[in-house]
């Protein structure tokens, strides 16, 4: 996730409305030709039905013939709009990443506090890992391809850090808490709570975890004589 950057060096995220259905790929313009919205159609039947497989069997345990399979196309359809598993698993990686800087977005254009930001956002993109399929496999898959772009947790990195200075900018963030430093921490402790979710309750405890771990952060992140805001903070959605 590569994210602009605006003229003071914060990262600049275009807000995004949300798909009608919120698993199902973002189509191009309705205008053409029958055929031509067939095959648009057709491709993202395709991205729907792979997203599945990914995501529950990983990107080496998922073959282009499955997917065909799953999504009741011939293989040659497949391949006519992925040629490779590696175009296919690169489509899903982008929507993925389209659909959570849509989330980012919303969030960061609110005007809520720094620290309810961070809070709101990490929840709100635990709603979007738990809700939708599409993020799910393209997540899984950048966690497992072997040509996944270090930038998508960069990005993550940055988004947090930003935060935290705005933070310090509004005078609720504590004197000893080193933005950079602890945005990476940050990243590493939100992406531990989506793993353990998912891996021992299928995501149905995921709000409860990030609560959890936020009653436990916010003391050492906001500024002593502050910590009353703490409450607001932690309830941030």
């Amino acid at each position: 996730m590569v994210m602009p950057r605006d003229s003071v060096g914060a990262p600049t995220v275009e807000s995004a409305a949300a798909p009608a259905d919120a698993n199902a790929p973002a189509a191009a313009s309705p205008a053409g030709r029958p055929a031509q919205q067939r095959a648009i159609r057709t491709r993202q039947q395709i991205l729907l039905a792979a997203a599945q497989l990914f995501a529950d069997n990983g990107i080496h345990g998922t073959a282009l013939a499955e997917a065909a399979a799953s999504a009741e196309v011939t293989k040659g359809a497949l391949t006519f709009h992925f040629p490779t598993k590696d175009a296919l698993v690169q489509a899903l990686i982008t929507e993925q990443e389209q659909r959570t800087l849509a989330t980012i977005g919303a969030v960061l254009h609110t005007d809520a506090p720094a620290l309810e930001q961070l809070v709101a956002l990490t929840h709100a993109l635990g709603r979007l890992f738990t809700e939708d399929l599409i993020v799910q496999a393209g997540l899984r898959l950048t966690g497992e391809y072997e040509r996944a772009d270090p930038e998508a947790y960069r990005g993550w990195i940055t988004v947090f850090e930003s935060l935290f200075r705005r933070a310090a900018a509004e005078g609720e963030l504590s004197t000893r808490l080193h933005p950079t430093a602890h945005a990476r921490f940050l990243v590493s402790a939100v992406a531990g709570v989506y793993l353990l979710s998912m891996v021992l309750a299928g995501r149905a405890d995921l709000e409860v975890r990030l609560d959890q771990m936020w009653e436990l952060l916010l003391p050492g992140i906001v500024r002593a004589d502050r910590h009353d805001r703490i409450p607001v903070i932690r309830t941030a959605r």
